[in-house]
């Protein structure tokens, strides 16, 4: 079983129900240690002083803010802790939501959280929560500390299990009046069949997520090429190619757009239709038919 992470206990109203957080992600990436290129010997990070170049012991290193004018100001350990928040073992819910309410780009990281405790008082507790969360279909949004720090945090049933997923704070996020994406002044607006083209593409194209089908590419080229160099010494290294140009948009949008939805409805030549998409795609069907 994976190591909990945090113990404590959900609360709403009077309910409070005796769980435990763990991680719902692993790390699969390939992480390398620093060697010497000629010995592979470990090499090891030193932390000096940028003037005198001493090395400064673990305990002597603070924490420093660097105001606009310039001027450091140095946070202790003994400082941090005037700005911790008060330390509970409770997830506190403030209130439910629908999931389709929720920008999926306040989502952060995933955790499960299990019941915790001896006993079937916490874990029938637990299934209660669960179901009454699976029947209602909502998300409960509150608050919990996780090493001495506050976060925002979505609770939801999932395969009969309770998860939550840290969330980002609204001023964490970029608003788009913030970023100009599209120029001042910029004009151009696609026609009707362009957008009816554009549609029925889309629904050429639409199908169930099946995540499971999408691998990690790099991940494993990376240690394919690492398994080459430990059984033979070398790795055959490709020839180089061409530094990659950023693909313009199409002169003739309808043209590329007809091309696309011919090719996605396996058709051939151009086969445009203007107002063709149906808006149900043959692959969405089929998976229905197969459910």
């Amino acid at each position: 079983m994976a190591r909990s992470l945090w113990t404590g206990s959900l609360s709403f109203g009077l309910v409070n129900v005796p769980v435990q957080l763990v991680s719902a992600v692993r790390d699969q990436d390939v992480r390398f240690h620093q060697v010497h290129k000629d010995t592979g010997e470990r090499v090891q990070t030193m932390r000096v002083a940028s003037t005198d170049g001493e090395e400064v012991a673990w305990e002597d290193i603070a924490k420093g803010w660097e105001t606009d004018d310039g001027e450091m100001v140095v946070l202790t350990d003994e400082d941090f802790e005037a700005a911790q928040p008060e330390k509970t073992r409770t997830v506190d819910i403030d209130l439910f939501v629908d999931l389709q309410d929720i920008d999926p780009v306040y989502f952060d990281h995933p955790y499960w959280l299990l019941p915790a405790g001896d006993g079937a008082g916490p874990v029938r507790a637990y299934r209660l929560l669960v179901d009454v969360m699976g029947s209602a279909g909502q998300v409960a949004i509150g608050r919990i500390v996780l090493r001495a720090k506050e976060y925002l945090v979505a609770l939801r049933e999932q395969d009969g299990l309770l998860s939550l997923t840290t969330m980002r704070f609204a001023d964490e996020l970029r608003s788009p009046d913030e970023i100009d994406a599209i120029p001042q002044g910029a004009t151009g607006r696609p026609s009707r069949r362009e957008v009816d083209d554009a549609v029925a593409l889309i629904g050429e194209l639409t199908d169930e997520f099946r995540p499971a089908r999408y691998d990690d590419c790099h991940r494993v080229r990376l240690l394919k090429l690492i398994d080459e160099k430990r059984r033979s010494g070398k790795v055959q290294i490709p020839e180089p190619e061409p530094e990659p140009v950023a693909q313009k948009a199409p002169k003739d949008l309808m043209a590329a757009l007809e091309e696309s939805l011919a090719k996605a409805r396996g058709g051939k030549g151009s086969g445009g239709t203007g107002s063709g998409g149906s808006g149900t795609s043959k692959r969405k069907r089929s998976a229905k038919s197969t459910a």
